[in-house]
């Protein structure tokens, strides 16, 4: 599972380094899903939820190699097209995290263990509602840096409850 939290570090968190139209992300994409993908293979036998996102894992891994060249050679900010990639990611990003969580839960169930589902469950409705709204304020630009703090308030809670998740799940091979 410490892939898998690893890998949404690298995908929930972007630092990028803007120079003239192109962005150079200091944390790529593409490096969380890899490391997401070997956390995914490592628990497909816990879960039928593991393995059902592994092709979107493996899809995200092209798309966001694509996307860190285009955004490198600064063709999405010279086109104004940098936002329909970012709502792409942001969409596929929630819906294997959403899965993950699923899986949680069937561990959580086949094995009697508390891994602490539900609270990461609710962070996550949290993030798709934040996400949202910031999305929607785009087009009020301080309504939209407020909702982006906010956004990476909620991120940063979401990735505490899953490290909480992990570490849990970690415990049980330990004690």
């Amino acid at each position: 599972m410490s892939n898998i939290f690893i890998g949404l570090l690298f995908i929930f968190l972007d630092f990028n380094l803007n120079l003239g139209s192109s962005t150079i992300e200091l944390i790529p994409d593409f490096i969380g899903y890899i490391l997401m993908l070997n956390g995914l293979k490592e628990l497909a036998g816990e879960s039928s939820c593991f393995e059902k996102v592994m092709p979107y894992a493996k899809g995200m891994i092209i798309y966001t190699i694509i996307v860190y060249i285009i955004d490198v050679i600064g063709f999405s900010s010279s086109t104004g097209l940098a936002i329909i990639p970012g709502i792409i990611s942001v969409i596929v990003s929630l819906y294997i995290s959403h899965e993950i969580i699923f899986g949680i839960k069937d561990i959580e169930s086949l094995k009697g263990w508390e891994l602490n589902s539900d609270s990461l469950f609710n962070t996550w409705r949290y993030l798709v509602i934040a996400n949202i709204v910031s999305y929607v304020l785009l087009i009020v630009p301080i309504l939209a840096i407020i909702s982006i703090i906010f956004t990476l308030i909620i991120t940063i809670s979401y990735l505490v409850s899953f490290n909480n998740t992990k570490n849990l799940y970690n415990s049980y091979f330990v004690g």
